[in-house]
C-alpha cells in the first residue's frame, strides 16, 4: 500500500517546495520503533534542511519537530485509509441482501491541546492510547483526551456531519463560544447511539401475535 506525496515544507519562514515523500516502501527495519518509520523523504530536500541548520536560519530541534509532525500526519492518514479499506472489504457485495450499518469495536475520541481546548479533533481508532501517542509526536503542545465512546466509523461520520459548520480542517473542529463542547459531543453521540439501538431492537423483536 505504498504511496507517494508531494508537499511544501515550511522551516523557520523558509519554504521548501515540491518535496517528494514516500510512505510504505519498507526499509531495513533497524529503526522500526521510530515514530516516523515508513516515511521517506528525498535526499536533496534533506540537504536543503541541513543547509538551513548550518546557516543558523533554523535550529536542528525545529527541523526535527517539523519532520516528526509531517511523518505523524502521513502515518495517521495511511492508518485511516487502511482501516477504511478493510471496512469496505467487509461490506456485502451489491448483489447481497442489504445489511444495516453496523458498529465495530473501534473507539471514537475527542482530543485537544492543553493550550487551545476549543480546537477539538474527533477521530476513530482501535487503540486510543496508541493513536494519541502517535499524534503527540507531531504536536508541540500536550494532547489531552477529552471524550471517547465505542461506535466506529458510523458514529464518527455522524459527529463530523453534525458539527460540519465548525469544522476548520480535516477532523478538527472549533468549538469556541460553546459552553461545554464535550457535553455537546457526548449528547450528540448518545442520541445517535440510542436511535441505532432502538432500530436494532425493532429489527430483532418477534412479530406481534
Amino acid at each position: 500500500m505504498a504511496q507517494s506525496f508531494t508537499v511544501h515544507l515550511n522551516m523557520g519562514g523558509h519554504r521548501i517546495e515540491n518535496v517528494s515523500l514516500n510512505w510504505g516502501l519498507g526499509g531495513s527495519g533497524a529503526r522500526r520503533d521510530a515514530p516516523s518509520y515508513g516515511t521517506d523523504i528525498e535526499v536533496p530536500a534533506v540537504v536543503e534542511i541541513l543547509d538551513l541548520i548550518a546557516s543558523g536560519e533554523i535550529s536542528a530541534e525545529d527541523a526535527r519537530d517539523n519532520l516528526k509532525r509531517l511523518a505523524s500526519v502521513i502515518k495517521e492518514r495511511m492508518d485511516r485509509e487502511y482501516d477504511e479499506l478493510i471496512e469496505a472489504m467487509e461490506q456485502p457485495s451489491p448483489r447481497s441482501a442489504p445489511k444495516q450499518e453496523r458498529f465495530d469495536d473501534r473507539w471514537v475520541y475527542a482530543i485537544s491541546t492543553d493550550d487551545n481546548p476549543d480546537a477539538i479533533k474527533i477521530g476513530v481508532a482501535k487503540d486510543i492510547a496508541q493513536r494519541v501517542k502517535s499524534l503527540q509526536v507531531g504536536s508541540a503542545n500536550r494532547l489531552e483526551l477529552r471524550w471517547s465512546a465505542r461506535g466506529g466509523y458510523p458514529l464518527e461520520r455522524h459527529l463530523h456531519n453534525h458539527f460540519e459548520k465548525v469544522c476548520t480542517h480535516g477532523e478538527w473542529f472549533n468549538f469556541q463560544g460553546v459552553t461545554d463542547a464535550v457535553a455537546e459531543i457526548d449528547m450528540t453521540a448518545r442520541h445517535f447511539l440510542r436511535r441505532y439501538n432502538d432500530a436494532q431492537r425493532t429489527e430483532t423483536s418477534p412479530p406481534a401475535r
